[in-house]
């Protein structure tokens, strides 16, 4: 990922700030308690992708740790797109951070709150046509994560544990599992390939319910594939005839080797890359097709 350059601006409660000049309360309960909840989307040439979308899964976040969503989250969109104008950044990475706000250190929060609202952008690569599937290669680890999954929060210490042991290991994912039950990757939702069927967690409290996952499920669905939201064992996912992950910025991503096994031959499936296909011709209709009256159409 490019790193921000201290010019570009960032919106914070209300302003339009640079990078450098913007900063967060030292008893922000984001900072003190992981108290808040977060949400991540793509723009390409000037528009964003499922932008609703994520804006209803924030609501859903925020409803599920009990912060009455501020005004300011259904302006949002607009306000990604400003930022995104002001910056000169068409192509980029939109991150959206709202925490209960500051407050005294106290494990009870404030009865009269002030959330914290945060938007940030990071620059990334145009789209392409017909690009290649990516291949990435994972290790399974413990699930170590709290009991709502569901909600998009920050508090994210054992994904990035895990995903750093993933890297020492020389892989890019670590698939997450609780006992032999496979619930999703570090930061992907996970799919699995046998006799020509997906099978992926279903979406209840033990996995985030990924809109790219959701977005997979009925593209497989309109290919005539059937869909199980059930969990797989490790056994399974070892022995499967593909493995792939899903997620806003990974897209549809194929996983070709499994704590250093390969899976099947080490190299994208069919299934994987027909997903994959309609996935990035949905990007690339409903962001870099001309003609469009509104960004959010």
């Amino acid at each position: 990922m490019n790193a921000t350059s201290p010019a570009t601006l960032v919106y914070l409660n209300g302003e339009f700030l640079p990078y450098d000049q913007a900063s967060l309360s030292i008893d922000d309960r984001g900072t003190l308690f992981s108290d808040g909840v977060y949400e991540v989307l793509e723009y390409f040439a000037g528009r964003p992708f499922a932008m609703q979308q994520h804006v209803d899964r924030l609501k859903y976040s925020l409803a599920g740790i009990c912060i009455d969503p501020p005004s300011v989250v259904d302006e949002l969109p607009a306000i990604s797109d400003e930022l995104i104008r002001r910056n000169d950044m068409p192509d980029a990475r939109v991150y959206w951070q709202v925490t209960r706000g500051p407050a005294p250190r106290n494990h009870l929060p404030p009865s009269d709150p002030t959330p914290t609202v945060l938007v940030t952008t990071t620059p990334t690569q145009p789209l392409s046509s017909n690009p290649p599937a990516r291949q990435w290669k994972a290790i399974t680890h413990e699930d170590l994560r709290w009991k709502r999954c569901c909600y998009k929060t920050l508090m994210l210490l054992p994904n990035t544990l895990a995903k750093q042991q993933a890297k020492r290991d020389g892989c890019q994912e670590a698939i997450l599992h609780q006992g032999v039950a496979v619930t999703e990757g570090g930061s992907t939702n996970v799919f699995v390939v046998r006799d020509g069927e997906l099978w992926t967690h279903p979406a209840n409290e033990a996995i985030l319910r990924g809109i790219t996952r959701d977005l997979v499920i009925d593209y497989a669905r309109a290919m005539d594939l059937t869909v199980h939201e059930t969990a797989v064992t490790l056994d399974e996912l070892r022995q499967a005839d593909e493995v792939f992950v899903t997620g806003t910025t990974t897209h549809v991503t194929a996983i070709t080797h499994i704590d250093g096994h390969p899976i099947q031959l080490g190299e994208v499936g069919p299934v994987t890359a027909s997903l994959h296909d309609a996935y990035e011709q949905q990007l690339m209709q409903a962001c870099c097709t001309a003609g469009q009256t509104s960004p959010h159409a």
